[in-house]
């Protein structure tokens, strides 16, 4: 094999693999919580910002966004676990959603959900208590999200 060949080689599957990887990001991730846009729009649930978006002092505040977190085989999707954010006294809701039918708790907060194959599911609590808390399937103790409450919202 010619040297030419294998540079030419080299070239075309990085330029393919960059190519899938772009694809993959910003195309079929569009459905997680934390989904990355090119857009000026924002990509997940959990994201705060000033401005644009937030309720007028007169305006009846709308409820806070609904956060997805998927469960694929009992475990994350290959992305990790969903990475929540919340001030404390916050209104938390999720929307979780599996292929398969799963238990699933929130430790610190002792909620518990049979969440069954294809049937989202709602969990909505108030974030009363400051610290790290994880959403994990019951069988395996795996974490499908982890849950972040701070201190009071601004």
């Amino acid at each position: 094999m010619r040297w030419r060949d294998r540079v030419i080689g080299i070239v075309l599957g990085l330029i393919l693999g960059v190519g899938i990887v772009t694809a993959f990001v910003f195309v079929y991730s569009e459905r997680t919580v934390d989904a990355p846009s090119i857009s000026a729009k924002s990509g997940g649930g959990a994201a705060r910002g000033g401005g644009e978006g937030q309720p007028s002092p007169r305006s009846k505040p709308s409820p806070p966004p609904v956060a997805t977190v998927r469960v694929i085989n009992g475990a994350p999707p290959p992305s990790g676990p969903a990475e929540l954010h919340y001030g404390k006294d916050e209104l938390v809701r999720l929307q979780v959603i599996s292929d398969g039918t799963v238990g699933v708790e929130l430790m610190g907060y002792g909620i518990n959900r049979t969440i069954e194959a294809g049937k989202p599911a709602m969990i909505s609590f108030k974030a009363g208590k400051p610290g790290n808390f994880p959403l994990i399937v019951t069988a395996s103790h795996i974490d499908v999200a982890r849950i972040t409450v701070g201190g009071p919202t601004l």
